[in-house]
């Protein structure tokens, strides 16, 4: 499957060192996730300039999440990343005390303030991750203007230049478009204002065409504010699904998985291209 090569030069070198770690066949789809995480999650948080150890733990959310009380107890959320430490740690064959030493030297070798970089490369992951493993009929773009794409439409956004993050079509037909967030705050989900803002248009060219948030958030209140906005709870609803990075990371590694079922995984995702016209 096509995918268009972006201006973004830090999220294409994120797109290479993923293509050299998963040209071992044992690296499939099932472990695009891993490869992902590898590059991008770390257990260092930036401050004052340069990278600092932050608990020993990966640095899912904000640091003021991960607390510890008066008599050294965890937060709930030290705990989580805790969980998801020895899960990463199991995934990747290495010993729990090695783990921070084994994710992030691609985010923390640009040293430069990690925000923007990581997403965009996620973002740029993603769009390659489909490319590789998912219908090979379909092309992928990045950061596309909906302007030109959507003529006559005005999207009232935060941005004056506001760009889709994927574009994906079939026949030169667009079949759908993702904003992908590795992170999200609760009080301002760009996911679904992308979506209320593009769909209209995008279905009057194609009523098929579907949206979907892409995310590697790991609050559980976060994912909830999406997941109740989507298809499967939503009738008509402009987001068809939030597909996670690893939906087990917040299901079954942390006990969510009631409450998270209508996740969708990143495999599942990829995999689900196929129908998508």
């Amino acid at each position: 499957m096509p995918r268009e090569i972006t201006s973004d030069t830090n999220a294409e070198k994120a797109v290479q060192a993923f293509t050299a770690r998963t040209a071992d066949a044992s690296r499939d789809l099932n472990l695009a996730w891993l490869t992902i995480a590898e590059l991008l999650m770390t257990c260092e948080i930036w401050e004052s300039g340069g990278w600092r150890s932050f608990h020993n733990q990966p640095v899912l959310r904000e640091r003021n999440d991960y607390k510890k009380g008066k008599n050294g107890v965890p937060s709930q959320a030290l705990k989580e990343a805790a969980l998801m430490g020895d899960y990463l740690a199991s995934a990747l064959g290495v010993k729990r005390d090695n783990l921070c030493s084994n994710i992030g030297s691609f985010l923390k070798g640009l040293n430069i303030q990690p925000n923007n970089p990581r997403g965009h490369a996620f973002r740029s992951l993603i769009a390659n991750a489909l490319a590789v493993y998912g219908d090979s009929a379909l092309i992928v773009q990045e950061e596309v203007n909906p302007y030109p794409l959507f003529p006559g439409f005005t999207f009232n956004l935060r941005s004056a230049s506001p760009r889709i993050d994927i574009v994906i079509s079939r026949n030169n037909q667009i079949v759908a478009l993702c904003s992908t967030r590795w992170s999200y705050r609760h009080d301002r989900v760009d996911i679904l204002e992308e979506a209320h803002a593009y769909m209209a248009a995008a279905r009057r060219v194609n009523p098929n065409c579907k949206f979907f948030g892409i995310t590697a958030e790991v609050n559980p209140a976060r994912l909830k504010k999406v997941v109740k906005s989507t298809a499967p709870c939503q009738r008509n609803a402009a987001v068809e699904r939030l597909v996670h990075l690893h939906c087990p990371l917040v299901t079954t590694v942390i006990g969510h998985n009631g409450e998270l079922k209508h996740l969708m995984d990143l495999t599942e995702w990829v995999q689900d291209s196929k129908n998508w016209h």
